[in-house]
């Protein structure tokens, strides 16, 4: 990209120098001059343009980015009077070697000229000025945007290094509950972790999976958490069977169903997890609800959970301004649930 602006700068400055340098030429051509006139008087036509080609590139090329741009402001502005003087003094050189008697003008019109060189100049100094400042400042910006890209994959990377062992260390304690009651759903339970380890190891490396391995992924935890709470959870799942070509971010929503499970199931008395994911044209949406244990209940297992907090981080960086998170305790027929809606969009 910044490639691409140079090259644009840079065909925008040929094409300025060239209608300057053009303009005497189709000047006399109007004026009907005969071309032989025309030649003959180009050696005192381009002394001008010429000057000012070289002040504008002596200052875009050196003096900008070695003086003004590193605070060496009284060396700059005396650099420029130096060079100006000197060229106007090796014009002045030229006219009288090309036999222009400047001494046939009167001061005042000798000192108008010179004016109106200084005057140019300083406008040729400026557009170097503005010209070098415009493709400083891109660059600036497209490395501080590299710097942010860098950052947000480095954030991202330790947000995934926290919901993996996390997510590791909660599964492996479920399926240790199972052990003591139920040793074939525990072996069960083992073979459906391989298969979710694979997904949170290898296939989850990536920046996108396929919403179907994500879907996948999320029925396997559900199989594997129903198995411990068979006798008192009841779940309303709808998730979609047929494949789609949409993509997500990896481990989107894992966290949270954990919490889903971890402040609605018990094992001691009734309750409820739905769950919910749809997919539009335009959208994903992802909604959970879930019945919640009592109070101090759930003071015991708060703390220490990646859960939505991680999950809010995630999206910021994945999906700025392409998501909404809804969040909260409702009431449903005079009983307290908490209930979730992600949307994210494609």
């Amino acid at each position: 990209m910044f490639r691409k602006e140079n090259i644009i700068n840079t065909l925008i400055q040929l094409i300025l120098w060239f209608l300057i340098f053009i303009t005497p030429l189709i000047s006399q051509i109007l004026d009907n001059t005969p071309i032989e006139y025309i030649i003959s008087n180009m050696k005192y036509s381009y002394g001008m343009p010429i000057i000012f080609l070289t002040v504008f590139y002596v200052n875009y090329f050196l003096f900008i980015p070695q003086l003004l741009f590193k605070k060496r402001n009284i060396v700059y502005v005396l650099s420029n009077i130096a060079l100006v003087q000197l060229l106007i003094y090796l014009y002045g050189l030229y006219l009288i070697q090309i036999e222009v008697d400047i001494h046939e003008y009167n001061e005042g019109f000798r000192w108008t000229v010179a004016s109106f060189m200084y005057m140019i100049n300083i406008l040729i100094i400026l557009a170097a000025i503005s010209q070098r400042s415009q493709q400083r400042n891109y660059k600036l910006e497209m490395r501080n945007k590299e710097t942010q890209r860098s950052l947000a994959e480095q954030e991202l990377h330790r947000l995934k290094s926290q919901l993996n062992p996390h997510f590791l260390f909660n599964t492996l304690n479920n399926i240790s509950s199972l052990i003591g009651f139920n040793q074939d759903a525990a072996q069960d339970s083992m073979s459906r972790l391989s298969d979710m380890l694979r997904y949170v190891l290898y296939d989850s490396s990536v920046p996108t999976v396929p919403l179907n391995q994500e879907i996948h992924f999320l029925e396997n935890y559900i199989d594997l958490m129903r198995l411990r709470y068979a006798d008192t959870l009841q779940m309303r799942i709808d998730l979609p069977n047929d494949a789609t070509n949409a993509v997500v971010a990896p481990l989107l929503y894992i966290s949270l169903l954990e919490n889903a499970f971890k402040y609605g199931a018990t094992s001691r008395s009734d309750c409820n997890i739905d769950v919910c994911l749809q997919e539009t044209d335009q959208q994903i949406s992802f909604k959970i609800k879930n019945s919640l244990l009592p109070i101090d209940e759930r003071r015991k297992k708060s703390g220490g959970g990646m859960g939505i907090d991680n999950l809010k981080k995630r999206l910021q960086l994945i999906y700025p301004q392409k998501h909404s998170l809804d969040y909260g305790v409702v009431r449903e027929n005079d009983v307290e649930v908490f209930a979730l809606s992600l949307t994210i969009d494609k």
